[in-house]
């Protein structure tokens, strides 16, 4: 049985961290505490996607090692 590698896991956790923190940078402008930029609303999209896109890579190589 082949056990999963470290890399996984680090990658979920920083794309987990990544969405989170775009969420909340995104919500932080609705509500008020910091300002609406359009730079700063682009940021918080990448973020979201970039976190999407590490987190479900990592959960692939996950998946496919523990089949």
């Amino acid at each position: 049985m082949t056990s999963v590698s470290p890399s996984e896991r680090v990658q979920i956790a920083l794309g987990g961290s990544m969405l989170v923190s775009g969420f909340l940078l995104s919500f932080m402008m609705v509500i008020g505490a910091i300002d609406k930029d359009v730079l700063l609303s682009f940021l918080a999209y990448a973020l979201s996607l970039a976190g999407l896109a590490i987190g479900l890579h990592g959960i692939y190589g996950y998946v496919s090692v523990k089949r």
